[in-house]
């Protein structure tokens, strides 16, 4: 063979080798986009995530239905559901 084919081969062996080492290395470190966080209602941002729809009065028909379900539910102190408007999380607790 001639020195170019050898030549060729080592560089995509040495390629492969550091592509396989940092795809190795970027397998072993934890993924920083999936943790979950928990957001209060009094915070910045749980103040615009809840406004982001109108407020409370968007609601009401659901905050209704889920008061419903817990004046019949004696056990559960919370429900929750979401909004199928906007997406928003709506809590009704005791």
């Amino acid at each position: 063979m001639s020195e170019i084919t050898h030549a060729r081969r080592r560089l995509l062996l040495w390629t492969a080798a550091w592509a396989g080492g940092l795809a190795a290395a970027a397998a072993i470190r934890p993924a920083g986009a999936f943790q979950i966080e928990e957001m209060t209602s009094t915070g910045a941002v749980g103040r615009a995530y809840a406004q982001r729809c109108g407020g409370a009065s968007k609601h009401a028909a659901l905050v209704a239905r889920l008061q419903a379900q817990l004046a019949d539910d004696p056990s559960a102190r919370t429900m929750t559901a979401t909004c199928p408007l906007c997406g928003c999380p709506v809590v009704v607790s005791r």
